[in-house]
């Protein structure tokens, strides 16, 4: 017997067994259904800031390039790094502090030359 109930997430159909206040045909879709609200209400809340002229409220500049970006929005909360790139240039750099500082290159632990 088809409910014609769908879920809200998939739009796939949800149980006939489902309980009468059932939104989501599974916990998966019940999360993914839960981060796409975070990611919207983030985006709204840059945007409004953005539009406001409060820019330097939500943008970061990535310490590599520079570049400005807007954690939460399209990458991770808690990103600092604009770009992979960004990021291996910033641990590349760091490495090099480290050797420059200790006069050998470590690899996995052990000193190699």
């Amino acid at each position: 017997m088809a409910t014609g109930r769908r879920c809200q997430h998939c739009r796939g159909p949800l149980r006939a067994t489902a309980r009468a206040d059932a939104l989501y045909c599974s916990p998966a879709c019940r999360a993914a259904a839960a981060r796409r609200r975070r990611r919207y209400a983030a985006m709204v809340r840059a945007g409004k800031a953005l539009v406001s002229g409060h820019a330097d409220a939500v943008m970061r500049a990535c310490p590599v390039c520079g570049k400005g970006i807007i954690p939460g929005v399209l990458r991770r909360a808690d990103a600092v790094y604009d770009r992979p790139a960004c990021r291996t240039a910033a641990w590349r750099a760091r490495r090099g502090v480290r050797e420059a500082v200790t006069g050998e290159a470590v690899r996995d632990g052990s000193a190699y030359g």
